[in-house]
């Protein structure tokens, strides 16, 4: 009876993979790939499901991440699954891998995979693990947590940590997604946790210790040969990284534009050229959105054919298809079952992706459920395509009900197929044993063509630590004619601990730029020790290649300012200071000595008169004023005093220099340089005080001026000020007047902002108590004024009563506290109760919608009405009504960190908060309760927290009853989510 169950069981087994290899047979009719190259499937279910990424180990063994709760919580019939790891093996060497064991399983949203040691790092945030099989079974007996800490968020389906790659520089780097939790090395206890908003990960896989780089990709990091970084998100579909944040950290006085930038030629808008039919659902979202009647950006009248789920980005490093094909930029768009495919191009000194297919795709399929989320390049130089598979790839979340009731969420959960598109003549060669090879063996593999030996066998090398290597590297670092194995080689050297000055001399010296540009980077730790090292960075200010001075321009930012290396700087700044790039490296390595290179930029015969020179002499005085030291400012001040350019031009650079002063430093510059400063100061002020008030000047030109007032004596403008303030005044003239008002630490201020209170419409008194509360003396003031019923109660939000009561003046809060204290209902619980009649009732959309514009819009934005400060609430109504009510009335019951309130005290005095909307290495931009942002510098900081509530305030039921609140939640309830800006 045994024998005949399991000769049944196996029976059924092979009825199931039979089926399978059909049904995938199948799908490979439905591609369609660039003439030349053929499609093979290489694995597919039973052997695997859902598969996200993957990794190959040094033996040719692939270990697939399989990712089946993706859009479970939606499902109908939700089921507690979880993820695993598999390997998979080919057994008999056709390129076919037929066997599968599951190597870890029981995993919370596995995202990514890299092999090490005879082990794998597995992301599953919110932990990093390190899983191996000890016992040789195939199957890991030891899994510990190394990282901890990245967050996944909630009701979102994709992964926050992905795509673990192998890089130059000896360690695994990570594309961190959303992810802004605070992330901690668990084998160093001691370390303190680190934010990694926006950044990119990085970790030595012997130390366990971690750095942060720059990101901002959402899910794909591609890595090319030469080390440069790419990364990808749903309508974003190639970004570079332009730079390495840690060259900003060394510069406190920076603010630079984000890294990541869109490289694609058409960005989102590429025409992409889709075969497959389009699904009725997304056909019936484009109809309703161009009829008015579904709520969302109706791309142009069109349901497909454009970059919505960009994942996966990778560039092809193999040796098996043609040459032209190498460096080749791939892209999965799985809302559009292809892949596109770009070519890299040289702009500057960056790149541009153009499309490499005219009028096709790379590979597109006429099937709607091939979903290419991830790409490998495999052992055989072949290009691997993850096809998850799945009916649905868009988050669930983000289709309105009415839509997903007709789609099946986890319809293929069960399906995974991995293809490799390889050349029509291509022959299957022997899968490489590299765990066997000898050292000497695996030094020679860093000269192969294929990308995945020569990073392979880097690992293998850094794994071992076999000194028997030095000597072997460093002649390849010489003899090889292969310029990416001699930068390989330097790489393995200092991974060895042996990276010695005659190579690193040699390698600055190279004929490839490309090798140049790495030996750079490797030489600025010896900067300051070698007198040779420096002689010949600052010997290369004349090197004919722009992407090895960009690089110059950051690498001697580790040496001490000196004349010498000053005057490289400036020379850089002349030659290619056009390029915004070139401009920010030069800037990042002026902490000190921005002021000399004012100097010898603003004495040069053309450079201040030209557009460039005038943005540069710009930029650093900024700095020089942001640095605040008295010598550089000077140095600064004397040259514009001796400037031959036109009055208005030298107006602006004196300006930007005194902005970017510390309010106490600029008063007391101002002061002491009265008399030098009075022809230019006392024309800037007469001018300004007179278009200020010019009704009949274009509304920008005022706002200028008002800024300009700024740097007079609160003294001599007020009059200004307070005429501005008058009703008869436009709005955005008062708003920039109440602004404004807000950078002089005059008491006097206070008393204008109060007794102009009456006049004031409700937007203008939202500006100026920002204005009043970002002073603790001003605070004082406003809350003696509503003591005294000259400012009612009501005037001041919810959101900002909270937000006092958490004010850093201890006495300040006291006092808000009992000013309010019948704010603070006894319980919430008790007030959600009260409400839920409204549940129950049938409200009036358009009534809720007055109800969102004069209570909610302050901090929130829907169809066109509001400040986008809070969450974004167009996929709300996936909470269901009672989920809304609670969010409404008890918003403090479970606070996400990107919605909590914050306090930042300045140097200065001044007090802002509100929500971090964003941060870099040098800079927090902070999102206030009526809208605005404000970007500081972390140098002028002096203390950060959290207020520990949300942003979103309690009390909202003081303004609206139950009625108005069932209208309310009728509003919500009736939002249509918008799927095109979140599709993966």
């Amino acid at each position: 009876m045994r024998s005949l169950c399991l000769s049944l069981l196996t029976g059924a087994m092979l009825l199931q993979t039979a089926m399978a290899d059909e049904k995938a047979a199948d799908a490979l009719s439905s591609f369609q790939v660039k003439p030349g190259f053929r499609v093979e499937l290489v694995a597919s279910e039973p052997l695997l499901r859902d598969p996200v990424a993957l990794a190959f180990d040094e033996n040719g063994r692939m270990f697939v991440v399989e990712y089946p709760e993706y859009n479970q919580q939606f499902a109908k019939d939700k089921q507690p699954v979880t993820g695993s790891v598999r390997m998979l093996e080919d057994t008999d060497g056709d390129g076919q891998y037929d066997k599968s064991t599951v190597f870890v399983s029981d995993l919370a949203a596995p995202s990514a995979v890299a092999c090490y040691d005879g082990g794998l790092f597995v992301a599953a945030a919110p932990d990093l693990l390190f899983c191996k099989d000890t016992d040789g079974d195939g199957r890991a007996d030891t899994r510990e947590v190394v990282f901890t800490g990245f967050r996944r968020l909630e009701n979102r389906t994709d992964p926050s940590l992905n795509t673990l790659l192998w890089g130059l520089d000896n360690r695994f780097h990570a594309c961190t997604s959303y992810s802004g939790s605070e992330v901690r090395a668990v084998k160093h206890p001691g370390e303190k946790a680190r934010s990694i908003r926006n950044r990119g990960f990085l970790f030595d896989p012997r130390t366990l210790h971690f750095a942060l780089s720059s990101g901002g990709g959402q899910h794909g990091l591609a890595i090319d040969d030469w080390g440069q970084e790419f990364l990808c998100s749903n309508s974003s579909p190639v970004k570079m990284l332009m730079y390495d944040d840690r060259y900003l950290a060394r510069n406190p006085y920076l603010k630079a534009p984000a890294p990541a930038v869109e490289i694609t030629e058409g960005g989102k808008h590429t025409q992409l050229f889709r075969i497959s039919p389009e699904e009725y659902w997304r056909q019936e979202r484009t109809r309703l959105r161009n009829e008015g009647k579904f709520r969302g950006s109706n791309e142009g009248g069109k349901s497909s054919g454009f970059f919505t789920a960009a994942t996966g980005v990778t560039i092809y490093r193999g040796d098996a298809w043609p040459a032209e094909y190498r460096g080749s930029v791939f892209v999965g768009e799985p809302a559009n079952n292809l892949v596109f495919r770009g070519q890299l191009e040289p702009d500057g000194v960056g790149l541009v992706a153009r499309r490499a297919d005219a009028g096709r795709e790379f590979l597109a399929s006429m099937d709607t459920r091939f979903r290419p989320v991830q790409f490998a390049n495999g052992p055989d130089g072949n290009l691997y395509v993850i096809d998850m598979n799945r009916d649905l790839i868009e988050g669930a979340m983000f289709l309105p009900p009415e839509l997903l009731k007709k789609v099946n969420v986890n319809g293929g959960d069960q399906r995974g197929r991995i293809y490799r598109i390889v050349r029509e003549n291509f022959e299957q060669s022997p899968l490489p044993q590299l765990g066997k090879a000898t050292t000497a063996e695996l030094v020679r593999l860093l000269s192969h063509r294929n990308g995945w030996h020569r990073d392979t066998a880097a690992r293998l090398i850094y794994e071992r630590q076999d000194q028997s290597a030095v000597p072997l590297l460093k002649q390849l670092a010489v003899e090889s004619d292969y310029p990416v194995a001699r930068m390989t080689a330097l790489y393995a050297l200092k991974g060895l601990e042996s990276l010695d000055e005659a190579s690193l001399l040699r390698a600055l010296k190279d004929d490839v730029p490309e090798v140049r540009v790495h030996a750079l980077r490797l030489v600025e730790q010896r900067v300051q020790e070698s007198k040779a090292v420096r002689d010949q960075l600052l010997a290369m200010g004349e090197d004919p290649a722009l992407k090895v001075r960009y690089q110059l321009a950051f690498s001697l930012g580790e040496l001490k300012s000196t004349t010498e290396r000053n005057a490289v700087l400036a020379s850089l700044a002349m030659r290619d200071g056009q390029d915004q790039w070139m401009e920010l490296a030069i800037l990042s390595s002026l902490a000190e000595g921005a002021g000399t290179v004012f100097q010898r930029l603003a004495h040069e015969d053309a450079y201040p008169r030209s557009q460039t020179g005038i943005r540069f002499l710009t930029a650093l005085a900024r700095q020089t004023g942001a640095a605040g030291r008295p010598q550089e400012t000077e140095v600064v001040l004397n040259s514009l005093l001796q400037w031959s350019a036109a009055q208005e031009q030298q107006a602006a650079v004196l300006l930007t220099l005194l902005a970017a002063q510390p309010e106490k430093t600029r008063r007391e510059f101002l002061n002491r340089h009265q008399a030098s400063l009075k022809p230019i100061m006392g024309r800037v002020l007469e001018e300004a005080r007179a278009a200020a008030l010019n009704t009949r000047l274009p509304v920008n030109q005022r706002l200028t001026a008002i800024k300009r007032l700024g740097f007079a004596p609160y003294a001599e403008v007020w009059d200004v000020f307070s005429e501005l303030l008058e009703p008869q005044q436009v709005n955005p003239v008062q708003v920039a007047a109440i602004v404004q008002l807000g950078q002089f630490p005059d008491q006097e201020i206070a008393a204008l902002l109060i007794s102009g209170w009456p006049k004031m419409t409700p937007e203008l008194r939202t500006k100026a108590a920002e204005t009043l509360l970002s002073r603790a003396a001003w605070s004082g003031a406003l809350i003696d004024a509503i003591e005294a019923g000259s400012i009612g109660r009501g005037d001041l939000s919810p959101a900002r009563v909270d937000l006092l009561k958490q004010h850093p003046d201890k006495r300040l809060a006291s006092r808000v506290k009992q000013l309010y204290a019948d704010r603070s209902l006894a319980r919430r619980d008790e007030v959600v109760q009260q409400y839920q009649s409204a549940l129950k009732t049938n409200g009036d959309v358009a009534s809720g919608k007055a109800v969102f514009k004069k209570v909610c819009s302050a901090c929130h934005r829907l169809e066109g009405v509001g400040t986008a400060v809070g969450a974004d609430l167009k996929a709300i109504r996936d909470r269901g009504k009672a989920g809304v009510l609670l969010h409404i009335l008890d918003p403090n019951r479970e606070v996400k960190p990107q919605y909590m309130s914050y306090t930042l005290v300045l140097e200065s005095g001044q007090v802002l908060s509100g929500m971090i909307a964003d941060e870099s290495v040098n800079s927090i931009t902070v999102r206030k309760p009526d809208g605005t942002s404000t970007t500081v510098l972390r140098i002028n900081i002096e203390e950060i927290r959290s207020s520990g509530l949300s942003f979103m305030p309690e009390g909202l039921e003081k303004q609206i009853d139950q009625r108005t609140m069932a209208d309310l939640l009728a509003y919500l309830m009736s939002l249509q989510a918008n799927a095109a800006n979140a599709v993966n």
